[in-house]
């Protein structure tokens, strides 16, 4: 007697307010094949829609049981393993996402597949009785007789593309008319970019073009061909005007392969031929100590910039390799992960393996195997890398572990150090976070021997600390100086042109101009669909929104009041590459943001011309600031310190300061000495004087006393809960409905349990954007399990209400506030 099995299926089409682990009948034939961990395709939902699932058990099902079915099998061995298993299920727990948003956050996009349906007919339908049919499946089947075998395929497919007629095709189906069949297609594509030109077949002059599509056909009449982003940015249109002139036959789409340039190599070629100082083999030592207790252990090291971390890091993951275990780095930016890929490939060979958004969706999966099968020891990637399949974990080291990129903003909202700690518990690993600006709350914790301290508190090979000078910009302007640069950095800038040195600039900020005002009624140039100024972009000559992409040709007449006296006001990558460019005409600039390295490799090329010497001044945004080793560099200018320091997130003074000491740590990092100019309009703020000194434990000691005192992280954790609708007076009543709820589902927990104090409801930082209205909640909480299962079963309720159909829910722990 065959056993009757069920399936536990997590879905992909599940919404939070009704996730589950489904159950499944499984098919006789599939008893022999199916395991836990491996993907299926079921029917779900009153359509039957077929979507992916992951198996994560099979149970015994009583007879009176009646399941839809599994309807077939996508591996034949399981591809997680149970530690994934656990990882998934702490994604689940502790961010408030569906079962399915964890698994697809584990697996890289590649496995992922596209279910679709298709139709053919499969019965003689002139011998049909039509009498036997309703009146809608009448007409179907008089539209279907008239048509050519591909043609009624065609008429299938667009029916069942209207929910109403959707259900005439299945009930054709049912009575074996129509035969349906899932077409599966994997999501993996080669690392190509769209390029557009116009038609060669159409003479434009008689076409009549849309105010949109009109810039396009210019720009591609001067240009010939150019990137679907360059077209959107340079017409300031978005891609739906690209798709209808497609449509139309105005445009051509081809596929431009992209090249993959060789990555620079460092000039050693053996982990054995670096040579630590006294300093840094003492760190290497005690960590190495901690390696070989084969117990999870975490350790931060703490080591000024330019102090040599990376040194340590590789004779940490030589030791590691020769102990035949695996190890990951992880580095915040992909801006950062060329430079060392390239000297890790000169030392490992084949042994690395890179994960990184950057990368093509087939290449993602190419090496994602790779390290799954044991070709490569050494994963290097940003913050998904953390889930790389690596069965025999020895060490996870996370680079710059205070940066806020390693924190994800979207559904699961994890952090990958989060991540590598589980990981490690489950490896028996080493937990390695270095910095030379840690986050408060891992330098609090290894204050209180949580973690292991280790410090380098010199430069490497006799390097010293750049010189820092802090300039006064009301100085500067009461002494006629309006310019960006300050006399001094001018006077510097041009030193380094003189000596053949080169310089970096850092604004933190994209764009010509931040602001534009009317100087009669006041009134800013607001985006129409967000609560933020629009900014001026002179590349493309247009007022640009850098949250939802509106874009508008620049404007000399304020539509406000009709006056002409309008004012440019702020400054961008954009003016600040423009005013260099007169200040130096015979200067190399390059400019590195997010308008400038479009193109998935185009960090790779920009920062290797740059280290090749063929730019002398680099100006950009944060980009620039943290872990590049460019040699040449003594001098590094920060245009304006003040961004970011008056955020209301209480995180921003921590920001402000990692972000001056890296990007001055830039400076001198090689035997010429470094000098940095810091410009600001606030020269006696303590975060500002605390960067300047390099100081990070005056820095410390001023955050944490402010944090204990307003009772913020690591004193306890703080949960985000963010609405937005389209409606501003429905949402808001949706968090005042929430908070009611959360309230009466606190009130059963005894106080020891439970604790949490909530400040009420506010406004976002960012009212509206999109058109749509946000508001959030703040919540100060032991992030424990009473708290998580109050707060699941809040979210799920009030998202399983009709009234909140069109509200969004964000819940994060511990993120951006």
């Amino acid at each position: 007697m065959t056993e009757n099995l069920a399936a536990l299926v997590a879905v992909e089409a599940a919404a939070y307010g009704f996730d589950k682990l489904f159950s499944y009948q499984i098919p006789q034939e599939m008893l022999p094949v199916l395991k836990k961990g491996c993907r299926v395709i079921v029917p779900f939902g009153r359509s039957n829609k077929r979507v992916q699932g992951l198996v994560f058990d099979i149970i015994k099902l009583a007879d009176r049981d009646k399941l839809k079915s599994v309807l077939s099998a996508l591996d034949e061995m399981p591809i997680v393993t149970e530690e994934m298993f656990h990882i998934i299920t702490y994604l689940k727990e502790h961010t408030f996402c569906t079962w399915y948003e964890a698994v697809r956050t584990v697996l890289p996009l590649g496995l992922n597949v596209d279910v679709k349906q298709a139709y053919s007919v499969c019965a003689d339908l002139n011998t049909l009785n039509l009498d036997d049919f309703t009146p809608m499946e009448q007409t179907l089947l008089r539209l279907l007789r008239k048509s050519g075998h591909q043609a009624q395929i065609n008429a299938l497919l667009d029916y069942a593309s209207i929910p109403e007629n959707k259900k005439i095709v299945l009930s054709l189906v049912d009575k074996g008319i129509v035969q349906q069949e899932d077409i599966l297609k994997q999501r993996v594509k080669e690392k190509t970019e769209r390029m557009l030109q116009l038609c060669d077949r159409i003479d434009f002059t008689g076409v009549r073009l849309t105010e949109k599509q009109r810039p396009v056909v210019e720009f591609l009449e001067q240009m010939g061909c150019a990137s679907v982003k360059e077209v959107c940015y340079y017409c300031g249109i978005t891609e739906a005007v690209t798709r209808n002139m497609l449509e139309k036959g105005y445009l051509e789409v081809y596929q431009k392969p992209v090249e993959i340039e060789a990555v620079k190599k460092w000039a050693v070629s053996s982990p054995k031929d670096i040579v630590l100082s006294q300093a840094q083999q003492s760190v290497a030592n005690g960590i190495l100590k901690l390696c070989n207790t084969g117990l999870p252990q975490a350790a931060l090291l703490y080591g000024i910039t330019g102090s040599g971390k990376t040194q340590v890091y590789i004779k940490l993951i030589d030791a590691v390799l020769d102990a035949g275990k695996q190890a990951m780095m992880l580095v915040p930016e992909i801006a950062l992960t060329p430079q060392m890929v390239g000297g890790f490939e000169s030392l490992f060979g084949d042994h690395v393996a890179v994960l990184h958004s950057g990368l093509s969706v087939s290449e993602r999966l190419r090496q994602w195997k790779r390290i799954q099968k044991g070709e490569a020891q050494i994963v290097i990637g940003t913050r998904s890398a953390v889930f790389a399949p690596c069965a025999k974990i020895g060490i996870i080291i996370l680079d710059e572990e205070g940066e806020a990129s390693y924190k994800s903003d979207s559904a699961p909202r994890y952090h990958a150090r989060e991540i590598a700690a589980l990981r490690c518990a489950e490896h028996g690993a080493v937990l390695l976070l270095g910095s030379a600006t840690p986050s408060v709350e891992s330098f609090y914790k290894a204050q209180k021997g949580k973690y292991h301290l280790f410090t380098l508190e010199e430069r490497y090979s006799n390097a010293v600390l750049p010189q820092v000078t802090l300039i006064d910009l009301n100085e500067e302007e009461k002494a006629g100086n309006f310019l960006s640069c300050s006399r001094k950095l001018q006077f510097e800038l041009s030193e380094n042109l003189k000596n053949g040195e080169q310089s970096i600039l850092l604004i933190n900020r994209r764009g010509y101009r931040s602001v534009v005002q009317c100087m009669e009624c006041k009134e800013v140039l607001e985006c129409p669909n967000c609560d933020v100024p629009l900014t001026y972009h002179k590349a493309n000559g247009r007022l640009m929104c850098h949250y939802c992409g509106y874009s508008h040709p620049s404007v000399n007449i304020c539509p406000h009041c009709g006056s002409a006296y309008l004012k440019y006001l702020g400054l961008g990558t954009q003016k600040i590459e423009n005013e260099l460019e007169t200040l130096f005409p015979d200067a190399h600039i390059l400019r590195m943001d997010t308008d400038s390295t479009g193109s998935r490799l185009a960090y790779e090329q920009k920062f290797s011309d740059f280290a090749a010497g063929k730019y002398d001044i680099m100006v950009g945004t944060q980009m620039i600031a943290k872990g590049l080793d460019f040699p040449k560099v003594t001098l590094v200018g920060v245009i304006n310190a003040d961004q970011g320091l008056f955020s209301p997130d209480y995180r921003s003074p921590q920001r402000v300061f990692s972000l001056l000491c890296q990007v001055v740590g830039r400076s001198g990092r090689s035997e010429i000495p470094g000098r940095a100019i810091i410009q600001t309009y606030a020269p006696d703020n303590d975060v500002i004087r605390f960067a300047a000194r390099q100081d990070y434990q005056a820095f410390y000691d001023y955050e944490i006393s402010f944090r204990k005192g307003m009772l913020y992280p690591p004193f306890c954790d703080i949960c985000n809960i963010g609405f937005s609708g389209l409606q501003e007076l429905k949402t808001r009543q949706a968090a005042d409905e929430f908070v009611s709820r959360l309230y009466q589902n606190a009130a059963g927990f005894t106080a020891g349990k439970l604790t949490m104090r909530v400040l009420g409801i506010t406004p976002s930082p960012l009212h509206r954007m999109s058109n749509r209205y946000r508001y959030r909640v703040l919540v100060k909480c032991r992030c424990n399990e009473a708290f998580r299962e109050i707060l699941s079963r809040t979210a799920k309720a009030f998202l399983n209400e009709s009234s909140h159909k069109n509200i969004t829910l964000s819940i994060d722990i511990n993120g951006q506030v």
